[in-house]
């Protein structure tokens, strides 16, 4: 099996590349044999077979581009020669039935929420955005850090534990059940703020 690349779904007509590959390496991957035309840096991607003007580029198994012109099998796929392009989305019309879960069991189990003035709880929000491609990775990291800010949550550092009590106290065979750990990065005055709020 060969590490250097890897072919997201059976129906992906480009490899992504996971290593730098050079101009008249020859890929062997999936009982296929490619030539690769020119430099490819890691984790872009490569024509499995000749395309047409026009024709579709397909990763994960759907439409995610259109070939500007001619590539042939082995060539890097890159802004030039190829545009952005999805297929037709259809509405799911699968009938789906839903039934309300037994629990009984966790009837008399609670967790970390709060009430609300009417009556019912609420718990932390979290969001999962999967990017699609690796070289967006860091634009989510920024758009992640930036909602925080702008929605007035705290930022990584200052939800940071201070764990150096903790690591001393093993060392020296202390019990650390007894700790208290504080944030990195908090002011007193919130450390304050927030045991009273606990």
């Amino acid at each position: 099996m060969n590490s250097k690349v890897l072919k997201v779904h059976p129906d992906d007509n480009v490899i992504v590349a996971l290593t730098d590959l050079k101009s008249g390496e020859v890929i062997h991957y999936q009982e296929q044999q490619y030539k690769i035309l020119l430099d490819i840096p890691a984790k872009h991607k490569f024509s499995t077979k000749n395309l047409e003007v026009g024709d579709p580029v397909y990763m994960y198994g759907v439409v995610v581009g259109e070939a500007l012109q001619v590539m042939s099998k082995g060539e890097p796929i890159t802004i030039n020669n190829v545009k952005h392009d999805t297929q037709e989305i259809h509405p799911n019309t699968e009938q789906y039935d839903w039934v309300k879960p037994a629990v009984e069991l966790w009837k008399e189990r609670t967790f970390m929420g709060y009430h609300r003035k009417d009556g019912k709880v609420g718990t932390a929000n979290y969001w999962i955005i999967a990017p699609l491609v690796f070289c967006e990775n860091r634009n989510i990291e920024v758009i992640r850090e930036s909602m925080l800010r702008q929605l007035g949550y705290p930022d990584i550092k200052s939800q940071a534990i201070d764990i150096e009590p903790l690591i001393t106290a093993y060392q020296k065979g202390v019990d650390i059940q007894a700790l208290h750990l504080t944030r990195i990065g908090i002011s007193k005055k919130d450390r304050v703020s927030q045991m009273l709020m606990a």
